[in-house]
């Protein structure tokens, strides 16, 4: 089965596609990764990407993009706060609603992207990453027509 067979494509508003299969789905959370909930949005000059990611330290973000620089994949770990900081070890939930623990997420973008002068930038636990469209150089040519109905 090829990649475009196993590829589950969910298209969004704006032409970005989920670059997950089912398959890889499951298997991520069977192994306990989470899904990175994202915000993507598309200008004339880039594709932006914005994640709140709580509890990340930069060091532990792994982004990359990948194929004809048109997938990118992010992927850390949400740490929670020690258990020292909370107030000793001996704790009960009433309520849990956060999601601790790995996360990956793969995205595939409407076009290429210039991977030189991609930047991210991580602040209060929210990463926005900018992926500047790859514009293919117009030089420009005049063309010039030759009249060969005329003998001169």
């Amino acid at each position: 089965m090829s990649f475009l067979d196993k590829l589950k494509v969910k298209v969004e508003e704006g032409g970005v596609m989920e670059a997950q299969t089912q398959e890889e789905k499951k298997d991520k959370k069977s192994s306990g990764f989470l899904q990175l909930d994202v915000d993507i949005l598309q200008t004339t000059e880039a594709i932006i990407i914005i994640a709140p990611i709580p509890g990340v330290e930069v060091k532990g973000l792994d982004i990359s993009v990948e194929n004809e620089n048109d997938v990118v994949t992010i992927q850390g770990k949400r740490q929670m706060p020690d258990s020292v900081e909370l107030g000793g070890d001996e704790k009960k939930y009433l309520r849990q609603e956060c999601h601790w623990g790995p996360f990956y997420r793969q995205i595939i973008l409407p076009q290429e992207v210039n991977v030189s002068e991609v930047k991210a930038k991580f602040k209060k636990g929210i990463l926005i990453l900018r992926l500047p469209l790859l514009r293919l150089q117009n030089s420009g040519k005049k063309i010039i027509v030759i009249n060969e109905d005329t003998n001169k």
